[in-house]
């Protein structure tokens, strides 16, 4: 019984910062919307910035889970499939639509006083990109003189650079809509098929 209340809280509060951000959040309304009384709130979270803090985990970890990147199969062709993943990222995001905004916030215009530790919840995600282009690069067929650490240093800076950019993106349009990086998505797919260019002994596989 006790759980329910603490994830009806969560799901409230998820739904309150991302419809009116940090300072505008009501700890009224999400008592109100989670059925439970403002003292409970406190009880479990100490402070509205604590609660803000666990909903962004509960949607970082949510995410992670339902994206499950672990399960992609990244051999074959690897711009159709990166072509499909993106897409069911895109997916993602219009049916939890909370998610996404309270995610893109919390990391474009964190609170002043979570600066500090949203920050560092972005560089643990970061943290995870080396694995994730390792695993990419291993399931390549590629031809015998690439250098595979060359390869991946090249293809993290694509994705960084994509990252950067879709960032900026959201920190000058507040508004802005998941299909808005589209431009920046084929961007990114471009420069790793250019850049797999006569390195696969298949070169169908890397083409974009």
């Amino acid at each position: 019984m006790e759980e329910s209340k603490e994830d009806a809280i969560l799901a409230a509060a998820i739904h309150e910062f991302a419809e009116k951000g940090f300072e505008q959040a009501s700890t009224n309304q999400i008592a109100k919307s989670a059925g439970v009384s403002k003292g409970l709130v406190f009880h479990y979270y100490g402070s509205k910035e604590k609660l803000f803090e666990e909903s962004v985990i509960y949607a970082i970890n949510f995410s992670m889970k339902e994206l499950d990147y672990n399960k992609w199969d990244l051999t074959g062709n690897v711009i159709d499939k990166f072509k499909k993943y993106c897409e069911q990222e895109i997916q993602f995001c219009k049916n939890y639509p909370d998610i996404y905004k309270l995610v893109v916030t919390a990391f474009t215009r964190p609170p002043k006083e979570l600066t500090e530790r949203m920050t560092s919840l972005f560089s643990e995600m970061e943290s995870l990109v080396p694995e994730f282009f390792k695993k990419l690069i291993d399931g390549f067929d590629l031809k015998d003189n690439v250098d595979r650490g060359t390869l991946q240093a090249v293809l993290q800076s694509h994705y960084y650079y994509y990252l950067n950019q879709s960032m900026g993106y959201f920190k000058l349009h507040h508004e802005a809509k998941i299909d808005d990086l589209r431009p920046f998505i084929d961007q990114f797919l471009a420069m790793i098929s250019m850049s797999l260019r006569g390195l696969l002994k298949n070169e169908q596989e890397g083409l974009f």
